[in-house]
Formats: C-alpha cells, sequence, structure tokens
C-alpha cells in the first residue's frame, strides 16, 4: 500500500487486528520513508465475493449503490438520515450478508436490510418493507356511509 503522505512512498503493517465479530481488520501502517503513521480498515467487496442468485436462475453481482439508494428511499420521513446514515446502513447489511453462509438471493438481501432498519429506524423499516412487497395490500375497508 502507498503512504497518504507520499504517494511514492511503500509503508509497512506495524500492527494489525481483526474485529471480532465483523469481517474488518483494522491495520496501522507506516510510512517507510517519513515514519508517519495512519491507520485503515479493510473490509471484503461483497461484490468480489459472493454472487446473487436472481429468481430466474441468472446471476449478478452486488451492487451496494443499489442498496444505498434503496435504503435512502425509506428515509423519505428524514432527509438527515438519508444523507448521512444510509451509506453506514449499507455497509452494516453488506458486512452481514458476506458472514452469512445462505445463499445470496434478492429476498435474503431485502430481509437483512428489513431487520437492519428495523433495529435503526422503524418507520424507515416500514418504507422500506411497503415498498419491497414485505407487507400486503389492505383492501379498502367499508366506510360507514353519511346521511
Amino acid at each position: 500500500m502507498i503512504c497518504i503522505y507520499d504517494k511514492d512512498e511503500p509503508t509497512k503493517v506495524i500492527n494489525s487486528r481483526a474485529h471480532k465479530k465483523l469481517p474488518i481488520v483494522w491495520r496501522r501502517r507506516q510510512g517507510a520513508d517519513t515514519q508517519k503513521t495512519f491507520t485503515t480498515y479493510e473490509r471484503p467487496a461483497l461484490a468480489d465475493n459472493k454472487k446473487i442468485t436472481l429468481m430466474d436462475g441468472s446471476v449478478s453481482t452486488f451492487n451496494l449503490g443499489k442498496l444505498l439508494l434503496s435504503i435512502s428511499f425509506a428515509f423519505a420521513h428524514d432527509r438527515h438520515a438519508a444523507q448521512f446514515d444510509s451509506l453506514a446502513l449499507a455497509q452494516t447489511v453488506e458486512d452481514k450478508l458476506s458472514m452469512d453462509t445462505d445463499e445470496l438471493t434478492p429476498a435474503n438481501i431485502v430481509r437483512t436490510t428489513y431487520q437492519t432498519l428495523k433495529n435503526f429506524d422503524e418507520l424507515a423499516a416500514i418504507q422500506y418493507a411497503a415498498r419491497h412487497k414485505l407487507i400486503p395490500k389492505m383492501k379498502n375497508s367499508r366506510h360507514p356511509s353519511t346521511k
């Protein structure tokens, strides 16, 4: 890896730790010449490790951008969360999916995203569930007639 302080300078890892629960590795790096240190957090990209099996049997790659947009749409009631929390939530879903041993399907992605949103914001979870048809449509109930 190159040094963030000097692009031409190589670095060496002086300390490294794996996260206990997530697929993340923390590394302390040091520039070979400048001796300046910095920290990196490395996580696997789901698109490189698992393929999505679609309903028609075809295979596709995971797209974090699509998930990010889908989550941000669920925050129509909270623009701040849509702007600032959606990426962290999408990465949380990606981490959960990368640790899951089940086959990666659109249904698994929707279910995992819903559960993650439910833990973060109940209203966003409901909006996400409605958008992805997890909530059955309700038929119009009879309204009492007014005379």
